[in-house]
């Protein structure tokens, strides 16, 4: 028993010696990282290489292969290796995400405002006109007639989920299920959940841009990898079918697709979405489509519950429609499996969205929707004449075809937005979003056009001025 024992002692001593081992090889390896960061310091390149990451994920599941090694353990011991070298390269180079640079715009902005300065704010994509007045009476009629509000479905109120999907049915001649629809909270937690739901570590998610960078910061909080498809001004913002094809064939879990897009206002023609939906079905990527401005449209915008592709996930949301942005509801719709996997999510974080604020969601459906569409309306005359203004400086542009956004281009070289945009803030109290919070886009601003129509003419005018004094 005494040998027994002290062999597995032994054994047990070689096991740590080797642990040491692996350690040091882990060191050197990390060593290199520190140098391969430099590198790219120097010459400008990004942290995250794909192609790079591929080439070692290939490599250990290869040479794992060949000693007799689980290829899944060698994966995983791969995804620990590609994480902790990020982690060392993004160390001797700090990053600000695209989220952040977003939000620091209107945090100052905040600031400013609570001090008691006027600021004329283009920077928050956020209805300035008032919740329906329909919905704000169910709000407290829930009280009334309740006396415990209690906990909710997490998949949402039965009777919310149907007048859904009777809309949506109506809208977009489909036979969508109420199992099929979720109420989450806010739109930005149904595309959370459906990223944490299907995208593992290291996996790709395509994103065209410009884009709203909630997408990318969801696929980074996973520790996925947005792979960018940058469109061009030049080329008015058009998916360009050839380069989609090729990120696809490597291998992509979601496209993420925005039509009418934030920031730019493009919708996708709908030949072209027919197209990219083909391409999503040739190599089986789910769809996350994002249509939270459809009623903001001045185009026919296709919507994906009318192709008739089952590997999709739907978002819209209360926020733009009915000016509910406070409030946190938005809603899903894709496959009945789907939901029951993104239900956990909503179940495991948030419980349900509260059931006053879905019988009040419930109401602005059935009685405020005119109303709403009015509001609308107005938005999107405001939009008119901003590019009316817009006309009158030195910048580029595109007339927005949906949403409530103008993207333009400052005619000025090494133009910096994000500089830009907090000289503007600061000098002149006109608040806007840099262009690269949205993507590589430094010469480019986002309007947010929802504030009163008489702040527009002498807002646009500094903002012409401040381009003018540029340096």
């Amino acid at each position: 028993m005494t040998h027994v024992l002290s062999s597995l002692e032994e054994i047990r001593t070689n096991i740590r010696h080797t642990d040491r081992q692996l350690l040091q090889l882990v060191k050197e390896r990390l060593a290199f990282a520190e140098e391969v960061a430099t590198i790219k310091k120097s010459r400008g390149l990004p942290t995250i290489n794909l192609d790079a990451e591929d080439a070692t994920m290939t490599n250990l599941t290869n040479y794992a292969t060949e000693m007799g090694v689980s290829p899944f353990f060698a994966k995983r011991l791969g995804e620990l290796l590609i994480e902790e070298t990020v982690r060392v390269e993004d160390a001797s180079r700090p990053r600000q995400s695209k989220d952040q640079m977003l939000k620091e715009i209107f945090e100052l902005t905040q600031k400013l405002t609570g001090k008691g300065v006027k600021v004329t704010r283009f920077e928050i994509g956020e209805p300035n006109f008032p919740a329906p007045p329909e919905a704000i009476k169910a709000l407290s009629s829930t009280f009334r007639k309740k006396k415990i509000v209690g906990y909710g479905p997490a998949a949402g109120l039965p009777q919310l989920r149907e007048a859904l999907a009777d809309e949506l049915n109506r809208q977009h001649n489909a036979k969508i299920d109420p199992d099929q629809v979720l109420v989450t909270p806010g739109a930005r937690f149904g595309i959370f959940g459906t990223i944490t739901s299907f995208v593992s570590s290291l996996e790709r998610v395509v994103i065209p841009q410009p884009a709203w960078p909630a997408y990318e910061e969801c696929v980074s909080f996973i520790n996925g990898r947005t792979v960018a498809l940058n469109t061009q001004f030049e080329n008015n913002w058009e998916i360009d079918i050839a380069s989609l094809e090729t990120e696809l064939k490597k291998g992509v879990k979601v496209l993420v697709i925005n039509s009418p897009s934030n920031p730019t206002g493009k919708v996708i023609p709908k030949k072209k979405f027919s197209e990219i939906v083909e391409l999503a079905a040739k190599y089986n990527t789910m769809i996350l489509s994002d249509e939270v401005y459809d009623r903001y449209v001045r185009v026919p915008a296709a919507s994906i519950l009318e192709t008739g592709y089952d590997n999709f996930v739907y978002i819209n949301s209360f926020s733009k429609q009915f000016s509910l942005t406070g409030w946190r509801i938005a809603y899903l719709v894709t496959s009945k499996q789907n939901a029951l996997r993104i239900r956990r999510v909503i179940q495991t974080a948030m419980t349900c969205v509260p059931e006053f604020i879905q019988n009040a969601a419930i109401v602005a459906i059935e009685h405020a929707r005119r109303v709403a569409q009015r509001n609308v309306n107005a938005i999107l005359r405001k939009v008119d004449l901003t590019c009316r203004e817009l006309e009158k400086i030195d910048v580029s542009f595109h007339k927005p075809e949906g949403a409530f956004y103008v993207f333009p281009k400052a005619n000025k070289p090494k133009f910096d937005s994000v500089k830009f945009a907090r000289q503007l803030l600061e000098e002149h109290h006109v608040s806007v979003s840099p262009g690269q919070s949205f993507g590589d886009y430094p010469t480019f601003f986002r309007l947010a056009v929802s504030l009163p129509e008489s702040q527009i003419p002498s807002a646009i005018k500094g903002i012409g001025k401040a381009i003018n004094e540029w340096q």
